[in-house]
C-alpha cells in the first residue's frame, strides 16, 4: 500500500469520475448505486427535519402524566416534538458511568417546554438509581435549532458525585434553507448533570477556523474515554460553487474534544480520514486525478475507542482501491476499511485490507456468488431501495479490553463479484442476512467472527398503515424502523454486549411491525457467551437506544446491565412528524452463569441448547441450530404426558434462531419441551417454578 494512505491530517478534495452503468444479471438479485444512495441519505435526513423543524406539536402534555393506549408501562424519563431525534441507531443517546451509578439519555428538548427553548434544545435526562426514576431538567442549546444530539458523560478523575459528571453533546444545526444547504453550523456542547457550567460552540461549516463542511445531519457513534477526551464521527462533503448543495463525499470527519479543566469546558478539533475508494466503472471516467470524487462510502463511518483513550479506530465501509492508481479491487467486496492509532490519535495508520472470505465462520451460511462460486460476504449496513430516514446505519462498533475492535452487523451473500460492479452493492434478493461480531485478533493483524443469530426481518422497513396501528406513514415525512444493531461493553472492556430488535410474529417476514429486543452477551477474558436471550414480549419497543457502556454489580455472579431507551408517539396514529415520549427499558440484564459455552443437544442437521431461565415463572427461552432449512416445530409436555403448548410447524433458514416459551398459565412442576426439525426431534427437561 502507498505511504500515503497511512498519512490522515489531510485537507481537500481529489479527483472526479462518471456513474456506473450495471449491467443485468440472469439470477434475481438486488444492486444498490452508492452515489445515489448516499445522496438519498442526505435528501432524506434533510427533507423530513425540514417538514418538523419548526412545527411542533400542539400536544403539550408532559411525559409523566399523559399516556396514551398501548403505551408500554415503563419509567418515563422525557419526550421530544417529534420523532427525528432518535431515527439514527448510530448517534450515542444512552449512555452510563459506573463510578457514578449514572444513566443518560440525551434528547431534543422535553415537549412541554418547546414554548420556552424550541424544538432544538438538548434536554440530558438522567438516573442515579438504576432508572426507575428521572429527571430532565438539564438543558444547552437553548433557543437554538439544533437536532440529531449525541451525550455522552466525562466524569472527571476520583469522582464519584453524579452532579459533578459532565454531559458532552454533539449534533447538526439547521436553517431550514429549501433554496439551500440546511446543515449550516455543528453545535459542541457540554454542561454538568448538576446544571451547571454550561457551555456551547457553534462551527459554521467550511467557514470556521479548520472547519470542513459536513453533512451534519449524520453525526454519529460519540464516545467517551478516560483522557479526558471525546470524540463524534461525520462526513464531509464538498460544496458546489453556489454552496447549495452537498457535492462529493471527500472523507470521514472525526471531531475531538479535550476538556480544559481551567475553563470547565472541551476544546474541540477536527481529523480528516480519507481513503482512496474504488473509482467508477473500469473504462469509465476519468483518472487524470488520483481520487474519484464521485465515491461515496456505503453507509455512515464509525469510531471507537478503548476507555484509556491510547487505542481508537476509525471505520469506512467501501471498497479500496490500494494502488491509488488503475483498478486493484482488494477483495472484490465493500467491505471495512479501518484506521487504528495507539497513541490516542497522534498518528494513524491504515491497517492492511483483509480478505474475510477466508474466515469459514463469516462464509459458512452464505450462497456462493454467481460467478466466482465462492461465498463473499457483504457488510449489510443500509436498507436497500429505502432511504427514508432511520432506515440505514444499522451497525456498530466497540472495543474490548485487549484493544481488539469488535464490529456488529449483518452479512448477507454478494451476489456477483466481478470488479467492474464494485461501483455498485450487489446482493442476493430475499436475503436477511445473520448477525456477526467481526472482530481484529491481538497481535496479529488479523481478523476473526463471531456468528449470533439470523435475521428474521430486513435491517430496516417502513411501517404503514396496514401493518400498524402505532406508526404509519400518512404523510410525506414517513417513519423507518430497523433492527438497530447497537454495542456495549463493560467499563473494564472484559464483557461486549450486543443487542437489537426483531420480530418473529409478523404476518410477513420483512415487515418489523412488532419488534422485540434481543441480544447476546461475550465475556471476552474466558471466550464465552452467553445464549440470544430475548428481553422483552411486547409491541412497541421502537427506536430502541442501548447504552454504550454497561453497568455491573455485585461480587459473586455478577449482573451485567444494558441501559436502553424505547420511543413512543404520543398520539395514535403517528408518522414520527409529532410528539413523542422516551422510556426506560430495564429489562437487559445478564449475569456470570449466563456466559458458557452454551453445550447443545444434537441431532444430524440440528441441535438446541438448554433453555434459559430453568426454573423459570413465565418466559424461557432456547436457541434451535439448523445446519440446512427446515420445519421446525415444538411441542410441550407435562409429566403425566399430556401436551400444554405447541409452537406450529414454520419455515426457518439455516443458522441460529431463539425460541420462546410462555409458561405463564402453567402449574409448578417438571415439563419437556420436544423440538421437531425435518422429522427427527430433541427432548429437554424444564422446571416451572412459582
Amino acid at each position: 500500500m502507498r505511504k500515503s494512505l497511512f498519512l490522515l491530517l489531510i485537507t481537500g478534495v481529489w479527483g472526479s469520475t462518471q456513474a456506473q452503468t450495471s449491467t443485468a444479471r440472469k439470477s434475481p438479485s438486488v444492486s444498490v448505486n452508492l452515489q445515489k444512495l448516499a445522496q438519498m441519505r442526505i435528501k432524506a435526513n434533510s427533507a423530513s427535519e425540514k417538514q418538523t423543524a419548526a412545527q411542533p406539536s400542539s400536544n403539550s402534555k408532559s411525559t409523566h402524566s399523559h399516556r396514551v393506549s398501548n403505551e408500554p408501562l415503563l419509567p418515563p424519563l422525557g419526550s421530544s416534538a417529534n420523532v427525528n431525534g432518535v431515527r439514527d441507531a448510530t448517534t450515542t443517546a444512552t449512555t452510563a458511568n459506573q463510578a457514578c451509578n449514572l444513566i443518560t439519555m440525551t434528547h431534543r428538548e422535553n415537549n412541554s417546554n418547546v414554548g420556552t427553548c424550541g424544538t432544538g434544545a438538548y434536554n440530558a435526562a438522567y438516573s442515579t438509581n438504576g432508572g426507575a426514576t428521572w429527571d430532565s431538567s438539564v438543558t444547552i442549546s437553548c433557543n437554538q435549532p439544533s437536532r440529531y444530539p449525541n451525550g455522552v458523560l466525562f466524569n472527571p478523575a476520583g469522582n464519584t458525585n453524579p452532579m459533578n459528571v459532565y454531559d458532552a453533546m454533539s449534533g447538526p444545526w439547521t436553517n431550514s434553507s429549501t433554496t439551500a444547504i440546511s446543515w449550516v453550523e455543528t453545535v459542541y456542547g457540554s454542561v454538568t448533570i448538576g446544571n451547571t457550567n454550561s457551555h456551547e460552540m457553534f462551527w459554521t461549516n467550511g467557514i470556521s477556523p479548520n472547519t470542513t463542511p459536513q453533512n451534519t445531519g449524520n453525526l454519529s457513534f460519540m464516545s467517551s474515554s478516560d483522557d479526558s477526551t471525546v470524540h463524534v464521527i461525520g462526513e464531509g462533503y464538498s460544496l458546489n460553487s453556489t454552496g447549495a448543495a452537498f457535492q462529493a463525499w471527500y472523507g470521514a470527519v472525526m471531531t475531538t474534544g479535550k476538556f480544559n479543566a481551567a475553563a470547565d469546558s472541551f476544546n474541540w478539533y477536527q481529523t480528516v480520514f480519507r481513503p482512496h475508494l474504488v473509482p467508477a466503472i473500469k473504462g469509465f471516467g476519468s483518472m487524470s486525478l488520483p481520487y474519484d470524487s464521485s465515491v461515496f462510502p456505503v453507509t455512515q463511518p464509525g469510531q471507537a475507542w478503548s476507555q484509556d483513550g491510547k487505542t481508537g479506530y476509525v471505520v469506512i465501509f467501501g471498497n479500496l482501491d490500494s494502488s491509488g492508481v488503475g483498478y486493484n479491487y482488494n477483495f472484490e467486496s465493500n467491505q471495512p476499511i479501518v484506521y487504528k492509532t495507539t497513541n490516542s490519535g497522534q498518528s494513524w495508520a491504515m491497517m492492511p485490507m483483509y480478505n474475510f472470505r477466508n474466515i469459514a465462520s463469516l462464509t459458512q451460511f452464505l450462497t456462493p456468488s454467481s460467478d466466482s462460486g465462492v461465498a463473499e460476504p457483504l457488510w449489510y449496513t443500509f436498507a436497500a431501495g429505502n432511504f427514508a430516514q432511520g432506515a440505514n446505519n444499522d451497525w456498530d462498533l466497540t472495543v474490548d479490553m485487549n484493544g481488539n475492535l469488535h464490529i456488529f452487523s449483518a452479512i448477507l451473500s454478494s451476489y456477483y463479484t466481478n470488479p467492474d460492479s464494485g461501483y455498485a452493492v450487489e446482493f442476493y434478493a430475499g436475503h436477511h442476512g445473520y448477525i456477526y461480531d467481526v472482530y481484529t485478533t491481538t497481535g496479529t493483524g488479523g481478523w476473526q467472527a463471531r456468528y449470533i443469530d439470523s435475521m428474521t426481518t430486513y435491517p430496516a422497513h417502513v411501517v404503514t398503515n396496514a401493518e400498524s396501528n402505532d406508526w404509519d406513514n400518512t404523510s410525506s415525512s414517513s417513519v423507518a424502523f430497523g433492527n438497530r444493531l447497537q454495542a456495549s461493553r463493560t467499563t473494564d472492556g472484559s464483557h461486549v454486549f450486543v443487542t437489537w430488535e426483531d420480530d418473529t410474529t409478523g404476518a410477513t417476514t420483512d415487515s418489523l411491525v412488532s419488534p422485540d429486543v434481543k441480544g447476546q452477551g461475550y465475556d471476552v477474558a474466558n471466550d464465552t457467551k452467553t445464549m440470544i436471550m430475548q428481553f422483552t414480549h411486547s409491541a412497541n419497543n421502537y427506536y430502541l437506544c442501548a447504552s454504550d457502556i454497561a453497568l455491573t454489580s455485585g461480587s459473586s455472579n455478577v449482573t451485567y446491565t444494558v441501559p436502553a431507551t424505547i420511543t413512543y408517539p404520543q398520539t395514535i396514529p403517528s408518522d414520527g412528524s409529532t410528539a413523542v415520549n422516551y422510556f426506560y427499558l430495564g429489562s437487559i440484564q445478564y449475569n456470570d452463569n449466563m456466559f458458557t459455552g452454551i453445550p447443545a443437544i444434537a441431532q444430524p442437521g440440528f441441535s438446541i441448547t438448554a433453555n434459559y431461565p430453568n426454573p423459570f415463572n413465565h418466559i424461557t427461552s432456547f436457541n434451535v441450530n439448523l445446519t440446512k432449512e427446515s420445519e421446525v416445530s415444538v411441542e410441550v409436555y407435562n409429566l403425566i404426558g399430556e401436551k400444554v403448548y405447541t409452537i406450529g410447524a414454520q419455515k426457518m433458514t439455516t443458522g441460529s434462531h431463539l425460541m420462546t416459551l410462555d409458561g405463564s398459565g402453567w402449574s409448578s412442576g417438571v415439563y419437556f419441551y420436544k423440538v421437531i426439525a425435518n422429522n427427527q426431534s430433541i427432548t429437554q427437561k424444564m422446571v416451572v417454578q412459582k
